[in-house]
C-alpha cells in the first residue's frame, strides 16, 4: 500500500514528518529516497524537532551517522556508500537493534543492510519549486500499526 502526499512548502513537509513522529518508535526504520535537493534531510530534521530536540540537525554526509541521544534518533547518509557492507562496516547495527529510530537518506544505496520492516519514503519533485511528492510504503509486517500510521499521514494528502 502506498500512500502519496502532495507537499508545496518545507513547511508542509515538515508536518508530514511530525505526522511520522506521532506514529514511529522506537525500532522503527525509514528508508528515504529521492534526488539530490528533494528534501530528505529537511523531512529528517522535521522529524528530530517533533520528536523534541531542540539543537542543531545536519546532514551527516561525511560522517555517514549523526546520533541524537536525547531523542534516540539516528540520522544516516548513505550518499557516499557504494553498498551495504559499508553501511555495516560504519557501525549501523547498533542502532537497528530496537532502541532507536533510524532515519537513512539514500536508502536504496545500502538497502541490503536495512531489516525487513521499514517505512520507504520517497520524494519527488512537483511542478513548482517548492513542490514535492512524498509516497509512504510500508514494507514488512507493520501488523496492525500500518493502519495507524497512515491515518496519520492521510491528515496530510
Amino acid at each position: 500500500m502506498v500512500l502519496e502526499i502532495r507537499s508545496g512548502s518545507a513547511g508542509q513537509t515538515a508536518g508530514i514528518a511530525l505526522a511520522l513522529a506521532r506514529a514511529l518508535r522506537a525500532g522503527d526504520v525509514l528508508a528515504l529516497d529521492g534526488e539530490l535537493g528533494a528534501g530528505k534531510t529537511v523531512m529528517v530534521a522535521a522529524l528530530a524537532r517533533a520528536l523534541g530536540h531542540d539543537g542543531p540537525v545536519r546532514s551527516p554526509t561525511f560522517t555517514l551517522i549523526n546520533v541524537y541521544q536525547d531523542i534516540s534518533l539516528c540520522h544516516v547518509d548513505a550518499y557516499r556508500l557504494d553498498g551495504a557492507d559499508e553501511l555495516v562496516e560504519a557501525g549501523v547495527e547498533e542502532y537497528l537493534d530496537g532502541g532507536w529510530i533510524c532515519a537513512v537518506e539514500w536508502a536504496g544505496r545500502v538497502r541490503a543492510a536495512l531489516p525487513e520492516r521499514t517505512m520507504d519514503v520517497e520524494i519527488r519533485f512537483g511542478e513548482g519549486e517548492d513542490d514535492r511528492l512524498v509516497a509512504v510504503t510500508p514494507r514488512g509486517d507493520w501488523g496492525s500499526r500500518t493502519e495507524e500510521i497512515l491515518s496519520e499521514l492521510r491528515r496530510h494528502a
